[in-house]
Parts: structure tokens; C-alpha cells; sequence
């Protein structure tokens, strides 16, 4: 898995064995994350986030997942309380405005 701990690290001016004493851990464990030699799990994700101020997602991920927004919101809680029909409506509505995102999203 290609990671981005190594950016984050030099960004933030500390060497392995900074990082890995702010982690409770050796400089080679850090090299071996940074280099995909180990497993990179959700656990060394939260501990390298906190380490280096970053939002763990961003170890390994070029974009965070943004927070929904007000009108988001409400309308997602009003689909959500739509019975089966009015739902498909809607979905077809919706694919009526934007011919194919629907299907991008679903991965079809």
C-alpha cells in the first residue's frame, strides 16, 4: 500500500527516531511502514495521525472525505424517510439532471 508517512515526517522536520518515540516504536519499524515492507494497520494509522497532526486518512489517501453539508443533510434525511417509489422518482430525477453519475457512483 502506498503511503505518504514519509512526507509527513519530513514535513514535520523529524527523523525516524523522533517519529518512532513519539509512536513507542524503533526507527526500522517506521522505515519498514514507510516503505510498505509492513503492514500498514488501522491501529499505526491512528498512532502515526496522532504523531505527525495529521488525520490518519491522510497517510494514505490524496483527498479526506469532507463533511456533508446543511443542505446534504437534509436531503439525505428526507430520502431516507421516502417509501420505495418515491425513492426510485427521485433517483430517476436525479439521473435525468446528470446522465451516468449515478452509475459511476454505484461502480456499474
Amino acid at each position: 500500500m502506498d503511503n505518504r508517512i514519509r512526507v509527513f515526517r519530513e514535513a514535520r522536520g523529524l527523523s525516524l527516531d523522533k517519529l518512532a518515540a513519539l509512536v513507542g516504536s524503533t526507527n526500522q519499524q517506521i522505515s519498514n511502514l514507510e516503505t510498505g515492507k509492513r503492514r500498514l494497520t488501522a491501529d499505526w494509522l491512528l498512532r502515526l495521525g496522532e504523531a505527525l497532526g495529521c488525520h490518519p486518512w491522510a497517510l494514505v489517501a490524496d483527498d479526506l472525505p469532507q463533511p456533508l453539508g446543511l443542505d446534504e443533510i437534509r436531503l439525505l434525511d428526507s430520502f431516507r424517510d421516502l417509501a420505495d417509489a418515491p425513492r426510485q422518482a427521485v433517483l430517476q430525477l436525479l439521473e435525468s439532471i446528470s446522465p451516468g453519475r449515478l452509475e459511476r457512483i454505484e461502480g456499474g
